[in-house]
């Protein structure tokens, strides 16, 4: 376990700090990874005015079930008291919410199962039993399934049998995308109020580089999910999703910075030449080790020590670390011109060499997908001309958003 060398800290950069809500929620984060950080916390709650606002910011965070655990067990009444009613109420609909879907999950595994497919649950339910061993401590948009490429379309029309649907018209289309793709496609049923992902590889926007489910599954163990067996990730491999699915997203959750930092302390520093073995044979060692590092800053932990000897030797790694500032938590997923290109930027910087870098960024700009598609509708036989048309939509659309086109 990576040792504490400080007392914890709120994240802060100069000039930048922290929303009192936020400050609270990660200070919450802090307490569940060590209760000698609960004094912190009882300040940082107390500091926010707004019992709302505080509900709001956790459960963006995914924070919800744990801030409510900590805010339940304070015997201090005027701290326990403070948004004690509204936590209570949401965290009730979001529990009943996460044992509800974790059945529909487990019932889905089933069926394909039967059919033989094999199926791992990842992220959602299954991390959270796994990392916190309750699935109501963690929320989530989707249920996340990772099949085998060979047996997506099997998979797709078991999920459609069901009583699924397809959450966009180009699923079909998707499927026969095997690399330089997002690696899954997207289901829902309205009339359960699921949604479900399958993933045929985890990775990182248009990458060439990604963790593949052959690979995946290959490695996998048996957990338990609500006292079943399934399929899941050795550790090595759920820690290397953990830093795919922050790095897709910039680190702009406390929860995935929690059950990453979770995770780390889990492992004992023989076990890392073999975690960073992986993630250099998957393309992703400069993800990993900005990921650790960055929830080691943040909860005040040392970084073990290969991480730390991958980011002294790796200068572009040591510029994306400083890039994550309190902004990062703050930002979320705002729909700014500047949030786009940062994380466009950002997305592509964070490949191993200069190389993938620019094969990444030439895919995103030049690899037509599911928004072209819907813009202009092609008949079959044409679809080339898609690769043709994507440069001139995408300035079209950047100009508009910069305001070129009032000019």
């Amino acid at each position: 376990m990576a040792a504490m060398h400080e007392p914890v800290k709120c994240a802060r950069a100069s000039g930048q700090t922290l929303s009192p809500e936020t400050f609270a929620v990660l200070a919450c984060a802090q307490a569940v990874l060590d209760e000698r950080n609960l004094p912190r916390f009882r300040r940082a709650v107390a500091a926010c005015t707004s019992a709302e606002r505080l509900c709001e910011t956790a459960v963006r965070h995914g924070m919800l079930g744990h801030l409510h655990r900590l805010v339940s067990a304070e015997s201090d009444p005027a701290l326990a008291a403070f948004a004690r009613e509204r936590l209570a109420e949401l965290y009730r609909l979001s529990a009943e919410r996460a044992l509800r879907q974790t059945g529909q999950l487990l019932r889905l595994i089933d069926r394909l199962h039967v059919l033989g497919i094999e199926a791992m649950p990842v992220k959602g339910p299954a991390w959270a039993e796994r990392l916190y061993g309750d699935v109501t401590l963690r929320s989530w948009v989707d249920l996340d399934l990772v099949v085998r490429y060979e047996q997506v379309p099997a998979a797709r029309a078991a999920l459609l049998e069901a009583g699924m649907r397809d959450d966009s018209p180009f699923n079909e289309r998707l499927m026969h995308r095997r690399t330089r793709t997002e690696g899954e496609i997207h289901f829902h049923s309205a009339e359960n109020d699921l949604r479900v992902d399958v993933h045929w590889q985890i990775g990182v926007g248009r990458s060439a580089d990604a963790l593949s489910a052959q690979w995946l599954l290959s490695r996998a163990e048996s957990r338990t999910l609500l006292g079943r067996d399934v399929l899941a990730p050795s550790a090595s491999d759920m820690l290397l999703m953990t830093c795919l699915h922050g790095t897709r997203h910039r680190w702009d959750s406390v929860e995935g910075l929690l059950a990453l930092v979770r995770q780390v302390c889990g492992l004992a520093e023989a076990d890392w030449p073999g975690v960073m073995a992986a993630a250099r044979e998957a393309g992703c060692n400069r993800r990993v080790t900005v990921g650790v590092a960055y929830a080691c800053r943040v909860f005040a932990l040392r970084a073990p020590q290969q991480v730390a000897a991958a980011l002294a030797g790796d200068a572009i790694a040591r510029s994306l670390l400083r890039s994550l500032t309190p902004a990062t938590l703050c930002t979320g997923g705002a729909a700014t011109l500047s949030p786009q290109v940062t994380d466009m930027l950002w997305n592509a910087s964070t490949e191993d060499d200069t190389w993938a870098s620019m094969e990444h960024a030439a895919s995103r700009a030049l690899r037509p997908g599911p928004e072209d598609w819907q813009t202009v509708r092609l008949p079959a036989g044409s679809e080339w001309l898609y690769y043709a048309l994507r440069p001139f939509r995408l300035g079209v659309k950047w100009a508009s958003r910069l305001g070129l086109s009032r000019l």
